[in-house]
């Protein structure tokens, strides 16, 4: 009888849920053995989790030898592949929390998302709503769904995946994204007129999406021959372009890529080590490209007399003379509005399309320094800048051991002690993969590295 082959165990280069094919590094050494179709149990449900074969997750699994005519088999290779592939238990993957308040106002019409996606990932969303907040609950409850059905019917018609490059891929996503939002936004215009709805949402989501493979860079001597051999100045020797790209540092060539998607003034951002990195740009009024769109569509941009730029409806709008004189009806005036796209507001959309509900979609390729992203209605951002609450993330979680419930927290209770007076909503996706830097600037874990060594 031929003997027993044992599990062997390794580290996931990267594992695509969508593709349901992977790469592992094998302890030991030795070329990345790869997972086919049916190599992980998990298959399809790939959460930013170590269970969902995210980068850099320490794994088990079966080794097994391909024979002639087998998908994969190759004579010229060892043709080992990888199954029954199991995280190990005890690792870290992504948390989140949040936390909201009314702030100065009777009721609070923010509302959010936060839910795995089968095999794109993981989204998390704020629904900002004004006039109400029929429409930022519909739209938080629906557009999670609309965006894995918009991804199904882009692959469904792309066919097959296995040769699609990681920019394609990010294409489909991207595109997915786009039309769920339309989609979302017709289907609420439908229900606010038989309802006479008049409220609206601005919106943003972040999708956390991983199992992207990008080639390593080949080495200096081999890219530029007997020049690497030339000592260089220290300045030199991390130049971005030189960097292997990759989301953790012991994983490269696997990138989880982050998607954001808005429309209007909600706003994300990534901490990058002590930085904060604003990824969305508000969707105001006065935003050259916004306002020459407006004004394509009919539609008007004011200044009122506090100086808030706003949008309107048509210029022969008797509403928009009340406006600039500064004695407006209360109840007119809610025709404008300071965000130049949103979802609902069937008025600045009927007939003519002055609003929009397309997204700005943003595309992130994850960093080892990444270790955070904050998601935010518009109030918590009233008073405060990003760099300032990055600040209040990082003495909350990185110095003070806070998890990303109590994150979330500190972030809304900043900006209350602020003087915000809007509604507020915060997300904190904690990155756990990632250590955010100590004290002096390095990586938490490069600083226990040096106190062990």
């Amino acid at each position: 009888a031929p003997p027993k082959t044992s599990r062997r165990f390794g580290t996931v280069r990267w594992y695509n849920g969508r593709r349901r094919l992977g790469a592992v590094i094998p302890d030991g050494g030795g070329s990345d053995l790869f997972v086919p179709a049916q190599g992980a149990p998990n298959g399809a449900q790939v959460p930013p989790q170590p269970g969902g074969l995210f980068h850099g997750t320490r794994v088990s699994f079966m080794p097994m030898a391909l024979k002639r005519g087998d998908v994969g088999y190759s004579s010229s290779s060892a043709s080992v592949v990888c199954m029954d592939v199991r995280a190990l238990a005890g690792q870290r993957g992504l948390s989140v929390g949040v936390a909201t308040d009314a702030g100065a106002k009777e009721e609070n019409d923010d509302r959010l998302a936060a839910t795995d996606l089968e095999q794109l990932g993981f989204l998390a969303g704020v629904f900002d709503g004004h006039r109400g907040h029929a429409c930022s609950e519909y739209v938080s409850k629906a557009l999670p769904q609309a965006v894995l059905s918009a991804y199904k019917a882009r692959a469904k018609r792309e066919g097959n995946l296995v040769k699609v490059s990681h920019q394609q891929e990010a294409g489909m996503i991207s595109g997915a994204l786009t039309d769920a939002f339309e989609t979302v936004d017709k289907a609420w215009l439908v229900q606010a007129r038989k309802k006479e709805r008049m409220d609206g949402s601005t919106a943003i989501v972040a999708l956390l999406a991983h199992g992207f493979e990008v080639p390593l860079k080949a080495p200096p001597s081999e890219r530029l021959g007997c020049a690497a051999l030339w000592p260089k100045p220290k300045e030199e020797e991390a130049k971005a372009e030189d960097r292997q790209p990759g989301t953790v540092r012991h994983a490269l060539g696997g990138v989880a890529k982050l998607f954001v998607a808005w429309c209007g003034d909600c706003r994300a951002v990534v901490l990058r080590g002590r930085v904060a990195l604003r990824i969305s740009e508000d969707h105001r009024p006065n935003r050259a490209d916004e306002q020459k769109r407006i004004q394509k569509a009919g539609g008007m941009v004011v200044k009122d007399v506090r100086g808030i730029w706003r949008v309107g409806p048509r210029a022969d709008n008797k509403f928009a003379r009340e406006l600039q004189k500064g004695k407006p009806d209360p109840s007119k005036m809610k025709m404008f509005l300071s965000t130049s796209r949103s979802f609902g507001d069937p008025e600045l959309k009927i007939p003519d399309p002055v609003l929009t509900a397309t997204p700005e979609v943003r595309v992130i390729d994850l960093v080892p320094e990444d270790w955070a992203v904050l998601i935010c209605s518009d109030g918590v951002f009233e008073r405060l800048s990003d760099q300032v609450l990055a600040d209040v993330l990082y003495k909350c979680m990185a110095l003070g051991g806070g998890d990303a419930v109590k994150g979330a927290r500190e972030v809304v209770q900043a900006a209350l002690r602020a003087g915000t007076r809007d509604n507020m909503t915060a997300i904190v996706m904690r990155l756990g993969w990632a250590a955010p830097p100590d004290g002096d600037g390095a990586p938490a874990e490069k600083a226990q590295e040096a106190s062990d060594s």
